[in-house]
């Protein structure tokens, strides 16, 4: 959590509970798009010609040259994906959350992978739906919840809303899942990681750790990240006040397997999906070097890799981190930082 962001704060009030389940869902259907066939011709072979004297012409116009293999386009992760989703609205009862919301957006694939993902301090999950929705479309179940434990009056507790994730998905009977989030809802996805064994890896949009929050321990993270070995991946803006001046990429460089890129002049607001006025009034950027379009464009491309391979559903995710968006790198719009 950031210091700038508890100044408004005040509009999210969340209540407090014991652990349990109940679900209450209800279906509603999102608009998809469809997967293309892909359509492959086979070459036809000629008998070759015959002169008047009955032998073949073996002339060069007729040698059968060999086909130079063609290169795979690069996936472009950036569009909607070839899945149509589901998208249920439901309660659970978690530690001390009675009645937690979220929403389950399921892709029609055969037994998905699961993604937690998890919101900013002082937000709400309505500014995460993009990245549901999208990361749906190619694969992934994800379940977004409403974290209980951001309220200034009842108290503030990553720590829970971490372990609260771990119970989300073990209620959900998740047996693939990993986990994600923005900002203090990214630090809540490390803790949830380091309490799940059965964890894939997580993933971090611009995130922060704790740092001189009154009746807040300074930097809970690094309790947590040095017992993450999974896949970790983490996407940051330009350092500010709003993401702590970018403070969580130390808990990265604790972790075993990790990969930290920067989105060049991206700020905070850039990493929610959608945001609103209320972030950008604080902490949108007064100078872009790049434009709104292409740096949504490149965290999109980002996020959606990292977790098609944090899931194992295909390497190609990882390629795009290693080896892919050369123009992008080239032009300075992505950085990699390690």
């Amino acid at each position: 959590m950031n210091r700038f962001l508890v100044g408004f704060c005040l509009g999210i009030m969340l209540s407090a509970c014991e652990v349990g389940i109940t679900n209450s869902p209800e279906k509603i259907q999102d608009d998809t798009s469809e997967t293309e066939d892909e359509v492959t011709s086979e070459a036809e072979e000629e008998e070759p010609a015959e002169d008047e004297t009955g032998v073949e012409d073996i002339s060069e116009d007729d040698t059968e040259e060999p086909e130079e293999d063609a290169e795979e386009p690069l996936v472009d992760f950036s569009q909607i994906g070839p899945f149509s989703v589901t998208i249920d609205n439901r309660t659970a009862s978690v530690t001390d959350c009675p009645s937690m919301s979220y929403r389950v957006y399921t892709p029609s694939a055969d037994d998905p992978p699961v993604v937690v993902l998890g919101h900013g301090f002082a937000r709400g999950s309505n500014v995460m739906v993009g990245w549901a929705e999208h990361l749906a479309s190619w694969g992934i179940e994800v379940l977004l919840p409403t974290l209980c434990h951001y309220n200034v009056f009842f108290g503030v507790d990553h720590e829970m809303n971490g372990q609260n994730m771990v119970e989300l998905a073990t209620l959900h009977g998740s047996t693939s899942v990993a986990y994600g989030g923005h900002s203090a809802g990214g630090l809540a996805a490390i803790i949830a990681t380091s309490k799940d064994p059965a964890s894939m890896g997580v993933i971090g949009l611009d995130i922060t750790d704790t740092e001189g929050i009154p009746g807040v321990d300074d930097f809970i993270g690094r309790e947590y990240a040095p017992q993450i070995e999974q896949r970790a991946f983490s996407i940051v803006g330009e350092p500010s006040s709003c993401n702590s001046e970018n403070n969580g990429i130390d808990l990265f460089r604790m972790m075993e397997n990790y990969r930290i890129i920067k989105i060049t002049s991206s700020d905070h607001c850039d990493f929610e999906n959608p945001t609103n006025s209320i972030c950008t009034a604080a902490c949108e950027n007064s100078v872009e070097t790049f434009t709104n379009s292409e740096i949504r464009e490149s965290i999109t491309v980002l996020v959606t890799a990292a977790l098609i391979y944090i899931t194992e559903i295909s390497e190609d995710g990882m390629f795009v981190w290693e080896e892919g968006l050369l123009d992008l790198r080239d032009a300075g719009l992505i950085v990699d930082i390690e």
